[in-house]
């Protein structure tokens, strides 16, 4: 998420302000669906054995109806239990069997409709982010703004404005998960325990208020019963009212507390944010120091500024919860002794708060709290457009650091201003396996498998190769859901690229979403380069040559690429190998074996040797064929790679044949040169006509310590001796090179008859050896059509 919290879009006229209308404007794409992302929204509408269809219309009033002698409905969802729960469980009733006692007349009629101020509380079932969602859309009712979830409850009483009792027990509720709103049908059976303990939510001051019980019980079907495998209450309300969620590290050094809290003060006042708020892991010391719950989940009812001091008042969910230890606000004075629960209020207060409800300043909360959770009216924007995406890791993941497999489009607005961009992970199913191996039950994903993100890049929503040089960049969350917020120019274009990390290998959907206040586009991303080649290869023991400064440096895979015209051209190596240091070049060498590289030979290469990944974009590359070289650090690492070669015109990325293949290779004798000698001959025979090339590498004698030859050699071809000798062949354009990759000659033709009578030799020289007391060797390696012979290196003056 990002920590920017001074561009929060604020309405822009006092009649603008949703919450003040009892049916807001409901904001939707108005994008046209591809058939690819109809095929996502419906397969994503199957969750733990259940269908929820996206929503199409309210139902009708004929679903609730009920005559006599008819069964009530039943819902046949299997909602799963916890092992605590399984404990105290009794069995499934109605309502009327659980809040109307037989015999009894003093108990309330059920009801959908709270006297009073409502004091909505968890006790066994693990839901407090569940919870929290309900408590502050009704702390927002109650300061007389519309109830965001129930106008999304059928039966429904449009002259009330209030959900109403279903006569046949059936209940239908509008949800928002995994893409679209989508249509939860529930029967109205609670889960009783044989204990005081409950397994729903409760109203504590209006025991008879049933539609809380029936938004809990719709939402867990969602996600798989009432063992909740786990949320965040930013997650939870997003689902229940489809307000867009926000999340806050309060740690981050990128939040301005002052201007956090004039953003959602005045927000709060309008009714257009709902705040919750998070704990992080606590000891148990802390936990009953503190009197917080770690990894616990808040709800914020009511924001006030009074005395300098700028306060949260803020309800545990849970039924038996503790309330904070540390400052009470009492006025001007601030005491750090709790006595009573009258103590937790500011003076002056009209009753005492409801237990577990208490004050915090700004400060305390960010001293105490690990996130704080914002869920925002969708009706704050005027525009919105969503994409409905696949996203399989198991066939299309990329290293870390790279994003050119990662999904990427083009953000763009018309007029500019503030644009925000949430992505959604959808819920999906997994089954789990019992110990008998047969598939037991159906579970919700937990959020916590994996890391979601966004990036932004400022450059006109073309794709991007790399994670570097984002514009701005959303922190890693468990969460499905991560807000991006970017401030465009007019007709400027963004790139957004979805990311992740530790993501289970396997087909992932999700939803991005973009909101804006003027009008905006949302399509793929560009593609700079009109032409990608992929080519997948390996290094082995007998192609891992090595850093260019290595002696099997020419080894390594090779690719010759044919450019039809000058053209910019991106080359990415990616290996998913960790720790692996990689490099790829681009060469001039016509698309052959390269043995030897100098500077003047490099056309571009990656910089660095870096792990995972290694990146060129080279300009203006001008037509011909060139050759492009992928190597490791290390000669002995081993592993797999996927080159891209990308180009704004045609080419051809074929792979380099070895040249040995197919062919004899003979290797000399090494050369070894004395002090005061620097020039060897060997003799070479070759029976039928013959197409020969050599290559002369530095070495190590056959005993004693390693030796480094320093001095540059050069190697040649030679038929004939004295002064009528003729050169048929040199390494190098006839230079002295100290290359640790050695010197090479090209192919050059031998005739049978050279090799007898004034003979065809094998010329091995030194240069700048003069003082030298110690012996060089050299090792000469001979490719050759047919086989051949070599007889002994020996000194020839006046050669």
């Amino acid at each position: 998420m990002t920590g920017q919290v001074n561009s929060a879009v604020q309405p822009s006229k006092k009649e603008d302000i949703p919450g003040k209308e009892q049916n807001p404007r409901e904001l939707l794409s108005k994008r046209g669906l591809t058939t690819g992302e109809k095929i996502i929204l419906w397969k994503s509408s199957e969750l733990n054995g259940s269908k929820f269809p996206p929503w199409t219309s309210p139902p009708d009033a004929s679903d609730f109806r009920w005559q006599f002698g008819q069964a009530q409905y039943l819902d046949n969802a299997d909602f799963r239990l916890s092992k605590t729960q399984l404990e105290v469980f009794d069995c499934w009733r109605r309502p009327s069997e659980v809040l109307e006692a037989p015999g009894t007349s003093h108990n309330p009629s059920l009801t959908m409709q709270a006297e009073g101020k409502v004091d909505l509380v968890q006790d066994i079932t693990s839901d407090c982010s569940v919870v929290a969602s309900l408590c502050v859309v009704t702390a927002r009712n109650e300061r007389g703004h519309s109830n965001v979830i129930t106008c999304n409850f059928y039966p429904y009483d449009n002259s009330l404005l209030q959900p109403t009792l279903s006569p046949n027990g059936k209940y239908v509720l509008r949800l928002h998960f995994n893409g679209c709103s989508r249509k939860v049908v529930i029967d109205d059976r609670l889960p009783v325990s044989r204990t005081s303990q409950t397994l729903y939510v409760v109203d504590r001051n209006n025991s008879a208020l049933l539609w809380p019980a029936l938004v809990e019980k719709a939402y867990l079907k969602v996600r798989g019963g009432y063992d909740f495998p786990g949320s965040n209450s930013g997650t939870d309300l997003c689902v229940l009212t489809g307000w867009i969620p926000e999340q806050l590290f309060l740690q981050s050094d990128d939040i301005v507390r002052s201007a956090l809290w004039k953003r959602i003060f005045n927000a709060f006042n309008y009714g257009d944010v709902l705040i919750t708020i998070g704990t992080g892991t606590f000891s148990q010391r802390e936990e009953e120091g503190l009197g917080l719950a770690g990894e616990h989940d808040y709800a914020v009812v009511d924001l006030k500024e009074q005395e300098g001091q700028q306060l949260f008042l803020v309800k545990n969910p849970w039924s038996k919860g503790t309330v904070w230890k540390g400052h009470i606000y009492r006025g001007d004075t601030i005491t750090n002794t709790i006595k009573t629960l009258a103590d937790l209020r500011i003076i002056p207060e009209t009753e005492p708060l409801p237990p577990g409800t208490f004050w915090m300043s700004l400060n305390d909360i960010f001293q105490s709290f690990e996130s704080i959770y914002l869920n925002w009216n969708p009706s704050l924007f005027r525009y919105r457009e969503d994409v409905h995406l696949n996203w399989d890791l198991a066939t299309s993941s990329s290293p870390e650091g790279t994003f050119i497999s990662n999904p990427q489009y083009e953000v763009r607005s018309s007029m500019g201003g503030t644009v925000w961009v949430l992505l959604t992970k959808h819920f999906t199913s997994t089954e789990e396996t019992s110990a008998e191996g047969s598939k037991a039950t159906m579970s919700t994903e937990l959020p916590t498998q994996g890391y979601i993100s966004l990036y932004a890049f400022d450059n006109d929503g073309q794709q991007v190769f790399l994670s570097d040089g984002a514009t701005m960049c959303g922190k890693y969350v468990d969460s499905p859901n991560t807000l991006l917020k970017l401030n465009l120019s007019p007709k400027q274009a963004y790139t957004v690229v979805v990311s992740e990390q530790a993501l289970s290998r396997s087909n992932h959907t999700f939803t991005l979403s973009v909101y804006s206040l003027t009008g905006l586009n949302l399509s793929q991303a560009r593609e700079k380069y009109t032409h990608c080649n992929v080519q997948h290869g390996a290094w082995t023991l007998a192609t891992a040559g090595g850093n260019a400064s290595s002696q099997s440096y020419h080894n390594n895979p090779q690719y010759s690429i044919h450019l039809e015209s000058i053209s910019d051209v991106a080359l990415l190596l990616e290996s998913p190998s960790k720790d692996f240091p990689i490099h790829v070049k681009l060469v001039w060498a016509g698309g052959k074996q390269i043995h030897s590289i100098t500077t003047r030979d490099i056309v571009g290469d990656s910089g660095e040797y870096r792990e995972r990944y290694a990146f060129a974009e080279i300009r203006k590359v001008p037509a011909g064929t060139y050759t492009i070289v992928c190597s490791a650090f290390e000669q002995d690492q081993l592993g797999k790679f996927t080159l891209r070669v990308s180009s704004m015109s045609a080419c051809t990325v074929t792979r380099v044949v070895v040249e040995n293949a197919g062919r004899f290779v003979t290797k000399a004798q090494a050369a070894e040169f004395t002090p005061g000698n620097d020039r060897l001959l060997a003799p070479l025979i070759s029976h039928r006509l013959n197409r020969i090339s050599m290559t002369a590498r530095p070495c190590r004698a056959k005993s004693g310590p390693e030796r480094s030859p320093q001095s540059p050699l050069k190697l040649g071809l030679e038929y004939g001796r004295g002064p009528s000798k003729q050169v048929l062949a040199i390494s190098d354009n006839d230079e002295y090179l100290d290359s640790p990759a050695g010197v090479r000659t090209i192919d050059v033709d031998i005739q049978p008859g050279m090799c007898q009578g004034r003979g065809v030799w094998i010329v091995m020289e030194r240069l700048g050896s003069s003082g030298l007391q110690q012996n060089e060797y050299v090792d000469v390696e001979l490719l050759s059509d047919e086989p051949i012979e070599l007889g002994d290196w020996h000194i020839r003056d006046g050669l």
